[in-house]
């Protein structure tokens, strides 16, 4: 492992997955800081461009932008007390009482040194148990492989929000658009009613962007009267407001620490995100807190907590998707669409297949950290003024990007069409509540599935009690049973 971590290494710090991984912080870190503009959309918008790219420069890139963008909704939250992301909401807690008190300094340099800790620790674990889970799961054949996707859309219901109803109704739709077009298997075309178009099925980017970016321009659109916030910083009172010291820094560190390990942990269970950590570690940082009554009147552990948890899931997200195939959440998802594409398929076997490729990946994991430290360090004035640009400006520009990423993909005008179709598809789910994230992930993985269920049926023939006789799939049925079980008693408790 450790020569195939230095062989990544040097793979990295080459001037292309240098510059990407530097281009993928500075636009993640402007698009987080955005109110309305989340990693995902970044992410969604630049997967065109890593199409014409070498998998290492891309997918780094890519990863680039998700780090960043999570951290980049920390800006806007300290500074007017707006979240650039969900899991933003509780550094606006304490952060914007810190700016309010001339603190708006130490405020961003503690979420910024607080996310970089929680990414590089959560990175480390990635690093070091990704490899040998995969070994295990290597042992699991189809049949396995099969109950393995029944728990995966099992934990989809997680990733629906209040209502399961309408997240399994987003899976199913996912599943019937992955569907169109000529099977793998049998060769028999299907939903394409006669449009020789359909027998490729529909492409995945113009419908990435139909469904996740346009409908939100639309929705901030519909809102185009809203003042666009205006960012005024008080001066701090004592130069010591201006910035974290070390002693401050070390002060909070046991608390990170514990936040980080509550973000690692959650970001490894499917289904959960960013959010869920973000306000499970401030819970407890606040209840273990000696002084927990400055917790949202401008605590710097309650800024700390929040950010090195919520920034910890983006390394551990990747640990199920890598060694299983299951997204973490919905911008693993996001990714595990960009790793298909450059023709890695996520699973155990990526590390034996592309060995060179994801130890690469993941040195950039850890080089990007140092990246987002300078880069956001230096630039915060810069990065508040872009992010306080008016809206009129900033989505005009990204509706463009989304048509010419759409057609640029195979540079075929059907995909620009794919892309209104799904434009309006999208924005339809949004009226009904459906979920986008939901139905990108039962796009992605129906094909695995449809795959193992065939060769599983092909291995059983008619002796189908043999699909219960291995012990994996148990543990798998069982799993998924304790999540329903597990998901629908939090969702009676939560009404009541």
């Amino acid at each position: 492992m450790i020569s195939n971590i230095i062989n990544g290494i040097f793979s990295v710090l080459t001037p292309g997955p240098l510059l990407g991984i530097i281009a993928g912080v500075i636009v993640g870190i402007v698009f987080g800081a955005i109110p309305g503009i989340s990693a995902i959309m970044a992410i969604a918008i630049l997967l065109p461009v890593t199409f014409f790219m070498d998998p290492i420069v891309g997918i780094c890139m890519l990863l680039a932008v998700y780090k960043a963008g999570i951290y980049g909704g920390s800006i806007s939250a300290i500074l007017i007390n707006t979240p650039g992301a969900a899991a933003s909401f509780l550094t606006a807690l304490d952060g914007n009482v810190l700016t309010k008190k001339g603190k708006a300094g130490k405020a961003l340099d503690t979420a910024l040194f607080s996310a970089v800790t929680g990414e590089v620790l959560s990175t480390i674990v990635l690093i070091l148990v990704a490899a040998p889970i995969s070994v295990v799961a290597l042992k699991a054949g189809p049949i396995e492989q099969l109950f393995l996707l029944i728990f995966a859309f099992t934990v989809i219901a997680s990733m629906a929000g209040e209502s399961i109803s309408k997240g399994l109704i987003s899976c199913s739709l996912g599943m019937l658009f992955a569907m169109v077009g000529m099977s793998n298997i049998t060769g028999a075309s299907r939903f394409t009613f006669g449009f020789t178009e359909l027998m490729s099925g529909f492409s995945f980017t113009p419908m990435l962007m139909g469904v996740l970016v346009m409908p939100e321009i639309i929705s901030i659109a519909k809102q185009r009267k809203s003042a666009n916030a205006v960012v005024s910083i008080p001066k701090p009172k004592e130069p010591s407001d201006g910035k974290l010291n070390a002693k401050e820094y070390w002060s909070i560190f046991p608390t990170i620490l514990k936040s980080t390990g509550i973000g690692t942990i959650i970001g490894a269970l499917p289904g959960l995100g960013s959010s869920a950590a973000a306000f499970i570690a401030y819970g407890e940082a606040k209840r273990t807190a000696k002084k927990p009554e400055e917790f949202g009147k401008g605590s710097i552990a309650g800024v700390a907590a929040a950010e090195s948890a919520g920034n910890a899931v983006c390394g551990s997200s990747m640990i199920p998707m890598l060694t299983l195939g299951i997204p973490g959440d919905d911008v693993a998802a996001l990714l595990m669409g960009a790793f298909l594409i450059h023709g890695l398929t996520p699973g155990p076997m990526i590390f034996f297949e592309h060995t060179e490729i994801i130890y690469a990946i993941f040195a950039g994991f850890l080089i990007t950290d140092l990246f987002l430290l300078v880069i956001a360090k230096s630039g915060f004035r810069t990065f508040i003024r872009i992010a306080s640009l008016p809206k009129y400006y900033i989505f005009p520009c990204v509706t463009v990007f989304a048509v010419v990423g759409a057609y640029a993909t195979s540079q075929n005008i059907n995909d620009v069409f794919i892309l209104i179709l799904f434009t309006i598809f999208g924005f339809s789910m949004k009226l009904i509540g459906l979920n986008p994230a939901v139905f990108i992930v039962g796009f992605i993985l129906t094909p695995f599935f449809e795959q193992s269920l065939d060769q599983s049926l092909a291995i059983v023939g008619d002796s189908y009690h043999l699909l219960f006789a291995s012990p994996i799939a148990w543990v798998f049925i069982l799993l998924s049973l304790f999540f329903v079980i597990s998901v629908l008693r939090f969702k009676r408790k939560s009404q009541i």
